[in-house]
């Protein structure tokens, strides 16, 4: 008995055929996408806005196969976007506020900027801040106690990237990603050090602040609450830390103002002085500056204004 063998237009028409199916396959969307796949389908559109936005607009909507997506999920969704508009200058934490140490800092040295910040890395330079060498990092310190050798600050230091503030935040994460390399130092025109921005930051622009107890603590011990209603707080306070941990509701009198202190030294157009009073009568609100440093202000008494004393 003879095999039958199939022609060669039979074959053509079962080869289109199938490549028919897989096209509509592939044209048909997947009911199991996880949120997760939805997150990664957005990336896809890297290099192509008006893409994204579509993507955006399908998945935050309910879809033909009934699957929807939480409040939260939608969030996070909006949050991956608007790092394409994003630049690192919105989010790094500024030159005043970065903890490092020299080259040349001792164990008992390093050991205390850890302890005292509580940190899990810290940038290291040489000579001045604007020359920097890397970051050292707690766990590196913490094996050095069991090696038979003296401590060099120089020998545990880790690579940094070194960016520009007009990156966008998205680049940054990819570039991120790419290198293995969680730490970003901004640089300005003039190469000096304007910033520094890490990876759990960029994670926080998309999934909101993480926080462990020991940070809750420490944002609640910046902002005190006296007996007589006043507040005092630290000059790198939040508006929203205030509200939350002090009760008293803080109109910045400029968008771009994060902290109580940056709007003093806003409203004065200078650093203010200690001791130095700021009243703003449309809020009530009465401002005393108990403790400044060459670079900003470090602690502040707000009040409720006497009547009086509102003009």
């Amino acid at each position: 008995m003879c095999s039958r063998q199939q022609s060669k237009p039979d074959q053509l028409v079962n080869e289109k055929s199938k490549l028919e199916q897989s096209k509509n396959n592939d044209n048909k969307p997947n009911k199991k996408l996880s949120f997760v796949g939805r997150i990664l389908k957005l990336f896809k559109y890297k290099n192509d806005t008006t893409s994204a936005r579509d993507t955006i607009e399908e998945i935050i909507e309910e879809d033909d196969t009934g699957q929807s997506i939480a409040q939260n999920e939608r969030e996070m969704i909006g949050n991956v976007l608007d790092l394409r508009n994003t630049l690192v200058q919105d989010i790094m934490l500024p030159r005043t506020s970065i903890v490092s140490v020299p080259l040349t800092a001792t164990i008992e040295e390093v050991l205390e900027k850890f302890v005292d910040n509580q940190l899990s890395t810290i940038l290291v330079y040489q000579d001045e801040l604007d020359n920097v060498a890397g970051i050292l990092r707690l766990k590196d310190v913490a094996n050095w106690i069991h090696m038979n050798k003296p401590f060099s600050v120089g020998s545990f230091i880790k690579d940094v990237l070194f960016i520009p503030p007009t990156m966008r935040t998205l680049d940054l994460l990819f570039k991120m990603k790419k290198t293995g390399i969680k730490i970003a130092v901004v640089i300005d025109e003039y190469g000096g050090v304007d910033g520094l921005v890490s990876f759990i930051e960029l994670i926080e622009e998309i999934v909101g602040d993480i926080q462990d107890a020991t940070e809750i603590k420490h944002q609640k011990m910046k902002v005190v609450k006296n007996a007589d209603g006043s507040i005092i707080v630290d000059g790198q306070s939040t508006f929203e830390e205030i509200k939350k941990y002090g009760g008293i509701s803080v109109a910045p009198n400029d968008d771009d103002i994060d902290t109580i202190g940056g709007m003093l030294s806003s409203i004065l157009g200078r650093l203010p002085v200690r001791g130095e009073l700021v009243t703003l009568p449309e809020q009530k609100l009465e401002f005393e500056v108990l403790s400044v440093d060459p670079r900003k202000v470090k602690s502040i008494k707000i009040r409720y204004a006497k009547t009086q004393d509102i003009k």
